[in-house]
């Protein structure tokens, strides 16, 4: 079964070859959800969170869970958002969430990764999501 989205657009922006058999990549690329990071920019200390959705219906995207995973064989469209809040002492501010688009593919016994923005204005490159892909894959 395929878990695809009609809104995956037809040109990606970054892509990766995963070497794990399909079905291990999504199990490590769902270790994203619920995801949270802490780091220093030029704008001071911010909190990133990353959530990620699985395609639904080919319309929609729902939540990923671990049933939502069974059964899938051979390709699988998410939604990966990316919210960063600027902590400062004066107060929080949350900066527009990123969402990208991520295609995974079965290419027997490695998994092809496709990273797309699906958001504007483009705040962080798609280079930013295939980061995070490439250090759960590891």
């Amino acid at each position: 079964m395929r878990r695809v989205s009609y809104q995956f657009p037809r040109t990606f922006d970054s892509s990766i070859l995963v070497r794990l058999p399909f079905s291990r990549c999504l199990e490590r690329l769902c270790t994203l959800s619920s995801f949270q990071d802490n780091f220093r920019s030029a704008a001071g200390a911010v909190k990133r969170e990353i959530s990620l959705q699985i395609a639904c219906n080919r319309l929609d995207f729902e939540p990923v869970l671990p049933q939502t995973l069974s059964g899938i064989t051979d390709e699988a469209d998410f939604l990966l958002t990316i919210s960063d809040t600027v902590l400062r002492a004066d107060g929080h501010r949350p900066e527009p969430a990123q969402k990208f688009m991520v295609k995974v593919i079965d290419r027997g016994g490695e998994a092809g990764v496709y990273v797309a923005h699906a958001t504007e204005p483009q705040a962080l490159s798609a280079n930013t999501a295939a980061e995070y892909i490439v250090r759960v894959m590891q």
